[in-house]
């Protein structure tokens, strides 16, 4: 059974690197090096525990030196500050040489060899430091702080897209509601027309659906239960404008529950179906929906007669040009939204691959 993985924060790519180019630099490199050149375990781990103590200075490099000069495009300070930084880096190199020297547990000939480099005394030299090998250090903690750089980049241009996204999705919503109210609306200026007594009943049903969509769209995600009580809600509105009722046919297969849902998703189809057949003058009119829960997968099928191609209106149709923009949005490569005519008979079938 596959386990659901969570992507990577930039702050936890970013620990990770810098953990990796940790252990590289004060573990890895120096027990490689050291073991090759003494062949002797104690000598080695003398050398990685005086790379360890020097971690302070290296990260203080690319965590407050780098920030504060190149972060700040202060490209001439960077310069200017360098030898200082390099003489904090040296006088760091040699209190960390003396504080070994001093160690009980550090073999004495390890420590002999400290010793002849005399840490203390500047007048030996101005550098007890290998330049070459600080160099390179210094170089691979650059690159950690450009990766670094790269992860928080990446995490904000993820952030402005999914905001992106949000507004284009709340965009489509509201393009949704307005669209399915005016329909409605028009049913009901049709039956108060014929001063038909359903009219107050249906008015009852706006109003409970109303709440629904003013209230409950406003959340990213629904319950699927709640959302098939607002379908089956707008279907008994829509059967007020019709005496057979059993034209409309709900079926739910498979366990719904636990399930969230995008709210409005499936309401352009409904429309759709009413639109092209229950509203139309074909003899035998009758809708049938299916939404099934299977595995992984949910599956929402419409059904209903047509009495003619009416690909170019569904194509060409505002609730169902949202919904294939929806569906981009929401489960980009994740689902399938497949229409077919035959026999007179038009399917719309949405498959959306739920997350484990």
């Amino acid at each position: 059974m596959p386990y659901p993985t969570t992507p990577l924060t930039y702050k936890q790519k970013s620990l990770i690197a810098e953990l990796s180019y940790l252990v590289f630099v004060s573990v890895i490199s120096p027990f490689a090096v050291g073991y090759q050149i003494w062949g002797n375990l104690s000598f080695t781990f003398s050398l990685v525990l005086l790379n360890i103590m020097d971690i302070l200075v290296i990260v203080l490099y690319y965590r407050a030196y780098l920030p504060l000069t190149v972060g700040r495009k202060k490209y001439w300070l960077f310069v200017l500050l360098l030898p200082v930084y390099i003489m904090v880096y040296e006088i760091w190199g040699r209190l960390t040489t003396i504080a070994m020297i001093h160690m009980p547990f550090v073999p004495k000939a390890y420590k002999d060899n400290l010793q002849s480099a005399h840490p203390e005394d500047f007048s030996h030299g101005y550098f007890n430091q290998t330049l070459g090998y600080t160099s390179l250090v210094l170089l691979a903690a650059t690159s950690i702080y450009v990766i670094r750089l790269l992860f928080k980049n990446q995490e904000n241009l993820s952030t402005l897209e999914t905001a992106k996204l949000r507004l284009e999705l709340d965009h489509l919503k509201q393009q949704v509601q307005p669209h399915f109210f005016f329909n409605t609306l028009n049913n009901m200026y049709a039956l108060s027309v014929q001063a038909s007594p359903k009219t107050p009943q249906m008015i009852a049903d706006l109003s409970a659906i109303m709440r629904y969509v003013l209230y409950n769209s406003r959340h990213e995600k629904v319950s699927l239960e709640r959302e098939i009580d607002f379908i089956k809600s707008y279907i008994h509105l829509e059967n007020v404008r019709h005496d057979k009722p059993e034209a409309i046919e709900l079926m739910i297969q498979g366990d719904i529950s636990h399930i969230e849902i995008e709210p409005l998703l499936f309401l352009p189809l409904i429309e759709n179906t009413f639109k092209h057949s229950l509203q139309k003058n074909i003899s035998d009119k009758w809708v049938k929906i299916v939404l099934a829960i299977d595995d992984d997968e949910l599956i929402f099928q419409t059904a209903n007669p047509v009495a003619w191609t009416a690909e170019d209106d569904i194509e060409g149709g505002i609730g169902l040009h949202n919904v294939r923009k929806r569906l981009e949005l929401l489960y980009p490569g994740k689902h399938t939204l497949l229409m077919h005519q035959s026999d007179g008979i038009y399917t719309v079938t949405l498959t959306i691959q739920l997350p484990q």
